[in-house]
């Protein structure tokens, strides 16, 4: 008799849409258009979509996300991240402000405004904005460009760390650049990836680089020690794809979130350079295609999958 009990009790959380079996429960949103791009910043969820716009959405219930506000943008919208108190769109004609809390545009700027922006990256001082065939450099203080850098290839992404600017290009790799004093730029001597596809490039804190190749799967380095720790290399990552990636922090132990564009999986727990441990799937099968995944830092991975939307997986 009570284990009778048990199976009804476990028939009827199953009823109410419990997942027992599965804890990485998953929520589709559904935007109006393709969607391009996703950026998390405390509780709120910037999404770029196709059609020029930005929308932003509360997720302090990650699972329950509140639309705050929308933006028509009057251009097609490529890469959004936020800073701060403002969202900075990246364009197919220059980049655009929003104050992330109202939706309100300040102002836009770009250097040469008519160029489409592929990836934009920032640290506590500047801006960074990737273009068909270099980076430009902003401050925050100022509309105004302070550095170009020239970039034989194109850019498909961009990362920043300590004192060094990764740059992801399209078959080619990854150029590093030095940060100097002065705002003086230097190809570093590691040179991620030669004559690979680059998709794009995500580098943790604690010093792990991933570079997506697309259909080729991942190239994985410790940047700390380059030269001891390649690995998924050269034809990268095994027979799965990887279009887009990110990392936890940390040195000791780093998982990878990539996306294959069908399905989101954690993979390489990291014990120390060099070890991997485990890699699972999480969520169901994705609809659309998934070029771009943010952590939140609250438990949950957002994907921008194209029209099917955004997911939001639970880590």
């Amino acid at each position: 008799m009570k284990s009778r009990y048990l199976a009804l009790a476990l028939l009827g959380l199953l009823a109410v849409g419990c997942d027992v079996f599965n804890p990485r429960t998953t929520t589709r949103l559904q935007t109006s258009s393709n969607t391009v791009d996703v950026f998390a910043r405390n509780d709120t969820l910037l999404v770029a979509t196709g059609d020029s716009g930005l929308l932003a959405f509360d997720i302090s219930r990650p699972k329950v996300p509140r639309e705050l506000w929308h933006a028509d943008l009057g251009r097609d919208c490529r890469c959004v991240i936020a800073k701060g108190a403002a969202a900075y769109v990246g364009t197919d004609s220059g980049i655009v402000i929003y104050q992330l809390t109202t939706g309100e545009q300040t102002r836009q700027y770009a250097g040469g405004a008519g160029q489409v922006v592929t990836a934009l990256a920032a640290d506590s001082t500047r801006l960074f904005a990737a273009t068909a065939d270099g980076v430009t450099v902003f401050d925050f203080a100022s509309p105004d460009p302070i550095r170009y850098i020239p970039v034989a290839g194109e850019p498909t992404g961009l990362a920043r760390r300590d004192s060094r600017l990764f740059v992801s290009l399209r078959d080619w790799g990854v150029r590093v650049f030095n940060i100097l004093p002065g705002d003086s730029f230097v190809l570093d001597t590691l040179r991620l990836g030669r004559h690979c596809r680059a998709e794009g490039v995500t580098v943790s804190s604690g010093g792990y680089c991933i570079v997506s190749q697309g259909d080729s799967g991942i190239l994985t380095y410790y940047t700390p020690a380059p030269d001891s720790f390649p690995f998924g290399g050269g034809g990268g990552g095994g027979s799965r794809s990887a279009y887009a990636a990110a990392a936890t922090d940390g040195v000791e132990q780093a998982a990878f979130y990539l996306a294959d564009s069908t399905t989101v999986t954690v993979t390489e727990i990291i014990n120390r350079p060099g070890t991997g441990s485990f890699s699972e799937d999480i969520g169901p099968d994705l609809q659309g295609f998934t070029r771009r995944i943010c952590l939140g830092g609250n438990g949950y991975v957002y994907t921008a999958s194209g029209d099917a939307g955004i997911y939001i997986i639970r880590e």
